[in-house]
């Protein structure tokens, strides 16, 4: 009988070739439209620190929402792996800043700067479900954040950013895996609040 971990281990392989056929084919990765509905849904003046990634590999590309949150004037951050841990930290960037690879060769802000926490994070998926559960790359980090901060009863808003043609009707899913708000593709927003 497969448990949930096996059923993501083998999901996470299909699902990375499937987003890397849809990387191949994708016209349009970013829509101001749709991005502008969420902004119907969260109100970005009393937001001040947003946390977004930057794209890797078949990843939709975050360098057009990347570039609105900082033209709404937010402070944009991105995720830091903290060395021998399970945690994640967030460092503020701009378009000048100098990045380097960290753990995962996933790409962090070159900063000794104070972290912040901020009030709205975007979050790579491999896919997502009609309920809000997202498949990441298996290491938690994002579920351990939200779960931290929750138990600090931080307000924020998670909102997963992916292709439209990662979603899947439902994900396998177990005890700890967190539900996001929002998800935003280049087609549409969902909804799960």
């Amino acid at each position: 009988m497969s448990t949930p971990i096996s059923q993501k281990r083998d999901l996470r392989k299909i699902l990375t070739k499937k987003r890397d056929k849809i990387k191949k084919n994708a016209i349009v990765e970013f829509n101001y439209n749709v991005f502008n509905k969420l902004r119907e849904f969260i109100d970005f003046e009393k937001i001040n620190d947003v946390a977004s990634f930057a794209s890797i590999r078949s990843e939709i590309s975050t360098t057009q929402l990347n570039n609105e949150i900082i033209e709404l004037g937010k402070n944009l951050s991105f995720p830091v792996i903290v060395k021998n841990s399970n945690q994640l930290i967030f460092k503020r960037a701009n378009s000048n800043s100098a990045f380097k690879l960290g753990k995962f060769n996933i790409p962090e802000p070159v900063d000794d700067k104070n972290d912040v926490i901020p009030q709205l994070f975007f979050v790579p998926c491999l896919g997502f479900d009609l309920k809000g559960f997202r498949l990441g790359y298996g290491g938690g980090f994002y579920d351990r954040t939200f779960a931290k901060l929750k138990k600090l009863n931080f307000n924020f808003y998670s909102v997963g950013f992916a292709f439209d043609d990662q979603k899947q009707e439902k994900l396998p899913k177990e005890i700890f895996d967190y539900k996001l708000d929002f998800v935003l593709t280049e087609k549409e927003l969902y909804k799960f609040l």
